[in-house]
Formats: C-alpha cells, structure tokens, sequence
C-alpha cells in the first residue's frame, strides 16, 4: 500500500533523513510511504489548494500556527481521544505545541505536534567582555538589549546585523518577544481587535526598530543566512537565529575559531515566541479503511519518543515530546537552559482561523516599518515605528470588520 506523505523542504537532498526515518515503519507495516516535498516559499499555497480542492496528500506536515485555518476549510481529519491516549496523550507532549492543535472556538484535534522552533540569541563572550557586559543582563528586555548594543557601538564593535529590506518569513515570530515584553501583543485572544498600537505592544516594538539603527549601512538588506556568515566571521556580536545553527557555528570552516571558543546563547528579550510543525490527517483517507489505519499508525510512529530522538539526531529538530529532552546532548553548556525558560516563559502565536492572513499583515508591517526607519536615520525610529504602528492597526481592524 501506498501512502502519501507531504513534506516540506526547500531541497529534494533535505528529504533523505527522512526517509531513512522511516525505513524501519515501512518494514514493519508493509507500506511504502511515498515523500513528496513543497518548498516553504510554496508550502501555504500549495497546502490551502489542495484543502479547497479537497484533494489534498494523505498525511501531511503543516506549520503549528496553521492548524486553526486548515480547520476550518473541513479538509483535515479529526482525532478521536482513543487515537490521541495511543500516540502518548496530551500530557507527553509540550503544553506549547499542544495548545495550537485545535482552534479558540472548538474543543476537536485536529494535528498531531511534531517538532519545536524556537528563537534565540547568540553572542560573542569575549566581545562582551570587552565592552563591560553581563551576557545574563545584556539582552534580559527590550531596554537592556538596546542599551547594551549602544556601548557595543561605543567599543568599537558591531552589535549585529538583521534581515531588513526584505520581507523575512520569521520577522512576526521574532517581533512578538517585544511586543509581549511588557504585557502587550499583536491581537487579542479572540482575534477581534488588534493591539500593536496600545502602549505596552508599542513600547516593546519600538525597542525593537530601535536596533536597526545599529546595523551598519553596509549589511542593510541581507538574509537570515548572510547574517548568520557575518556573525560567523567575526564581523558581528550577536546573531538572532534557530536554535538548530549552534552546531553549524560551531563545526563551519566559515566560523573562525573566536566564535568557536566564545560562542554563547541566551533567550531573547520580552515572552519568546514557541513555533514548531504538526502532523495531520486528510479526510480523504476516510474512504479507505485500511488507508486510514496506516496514517494513525505512521503518526503514531513519528510522534514516539524515540522516533523524535532519532529524528532530533539526524535534523537538529527538536521534538514536541516533554520527555525526550532528558536524553539530548547539546553541543553548547548553556543550550539545554536557554530551551528550558524559552518553553517555560514563551507561547505561541494565538489559534485563531484568520491568524494565516494576519500573519502575512503583520509581517508586511513589520517589513515596512524597519525599511523606513532604515531609509530615514536622521528621524527617531520610535518615532518613525508609533506613527506607523497607529497606521496599520486601524487599517487591521477595518480588514477584521469587513
């Protein structure tokens, strides 16, 4: 038999861990799992397609904060309290991811979680050292960060360089941590009103902007992955990035051996952001018994503990299960804490079925936004942020209206 598994990765090459994943459940089920890949350029689109055609893949891979909006287009299978007790239960795996698994108005499960990603921050002790700074204090708020990027500055350092220009997939995640720093948030939890403009969201995300007036001139409008090469080569201090690159700073030829020997990581400022992937269902394979079995036990399968282990091993991708993290071994002393207060201080984005286009609102806002104050620097970026902050939010809340 035959099932299909949708997966999404920008490579063809990126699939191979996978499928030597899930070698041992082919031999044990007798079914061939055909991998099929969508980039994440095209994962949404391609995903939203096949739910208002109705022909989606048997099992797919989906982002955790688009479950709510997958649900409501009656595409996916629901997940029966029997089925959920066999894959563990609720309590084996991370409050963080479980929470996104359904949406705010319906009690129904709808995916299964897979995988964790969170945000954190990397630093250069020795640079830090340098300039009199106290990597526990350093960036522990928003206030703290630009503070600490100003005497950076003044020692003749680089603070960082940050993706702008550009629009950058992960800019809302990032952003969240400083619009929750001091009790405020992108919207409030019934999706009904935005909040980006009250005075505790815009204190954080002023901050924030505050921080693009320390990237040089020179590295305006870089990628994520260019950032992660200046941070590497000593060109910067810190570096805002996956906790899964630790180990890619640290093996690189491209990282020179004072990052080697000073590399350390801290949460970032304000209430992390908590992401990951789940897994769902179609409800298609409804209509063959024996097809739907074999999508419960494939889940069943990538959601042991330790088939995440395995999986953790081979990608660097951390599992949705509470009790695999007592067995993983980080390369760097102060990753295993770093996970720890993320998980226990940080949330995800709220279940809510429009989240997908607010989402895309507010990183086109948030885009917009950091390349005026990149175009402007003669004029405050907290002024430049309030004003424009005010803008959007009324021009959210008519969208929401209509």
């Amino acid at each position: 038999m035959d099932l299909n598994f949708l997966t999404i990765a920008d490579l063809a090459e990126d699939l191979q861990p996978l499928r030597g994943l899930l070698r041992p459940f082919e031999s044990d089920s007798s079914v061939h799992i055909s991998l099929q890949r969508v980039g994440w350029d095209r994962a949404w689109q391609t995903l939203l397609m096949d739910a208002l055609e109705g022909k989606g893949p048997h099992v797919s891979q989906i982002g955790s904060s688009w479950t709510a909006t997958m649900s409501m287009l009656d595409a996916l299978r629901r997940f029966q309290p029997n089925e959920i007790e066999s894959m563990g239960g609720e309590a084996q795996f991370l409050p963080a991811a479980w929470s996104s698994v359904k949406s705010e108005k319906y009690s129904e499960i709808w995916a299964i979680p897979w995988s964790i990603y969170i945000f954190v921050l990397y630093y250069r002790r020795d640079l830090l050292e340098r300039a009199g700074l106290d990597p526990e204090k350093a960036f522990a708020t928003p206030q703290a960060m630009r503070e600490s990027f100003k005497i950076l500055s003044q020692h003749g350092i680089t603070p960082w360089a940050f993706p702008s220009l550009h629009p950058y997939a992960d800019l809302a995640h990032i952003a969240s941590s400083f619009a929750r720093a001091n009790g405020g948030d992108f919207i409030s939890a019934d999706g009904r009103k935005p909040m980006f403009a009250s005075p505790e969201s815009s204190a954080g995300l002023k901050e924030f902007f505050e921080l693009y007036s320390f990237i040089p001139t020179a590295m305006h409008g870089l990628s994520s992955e260019a950032c992660a090469q200046a941070f590497a080569s000593g060109e910067t201090a810190v570096l805002v990035g996956g906790v899964e690159i630790a180990d890619e700073l640290l093996n690189s030829p491209d990282s020179i051996q004072e990052v080697r020997d000073n590399l350390g990581m801290t949460t970032p400022p304000g209430v992390p952001w908590i992401g990951g992937d789940h897994l769902v269902i179609w409800k298609s394979v409804r209509a063959n018994a024996e097809l739907e079995q074999s999508a419960l036990d494939l889940l069943r399968f990538l959601s042991k503990k330790e088939t995440q282990l395995e999986f953790y091993k081979l990608e660097n991708i951390l599992p949705a299960r509470i009790d695999a993290y007592s067995e993983i071994k980080f390369s760097l002393d102060s990753t295993a804490a770093t996970i720890q207060r993320i998980l226990q201080t940080g949330r995800p984005h709220p279940t809510l079925q429009l989240w997908r286009r607010i989402e895309a609102f507010l990183n086109e806002m948030l885009t917009d936004i950091g390349s005026a104050v990149l175009r402007k620097p003669e004029t405050s970026a907290s002024e430049i942020a309030e004003r424009m902050l005010a803008e959007y939010e009324q021009k959210l809340a008519a969208m929401l209206k209509g």
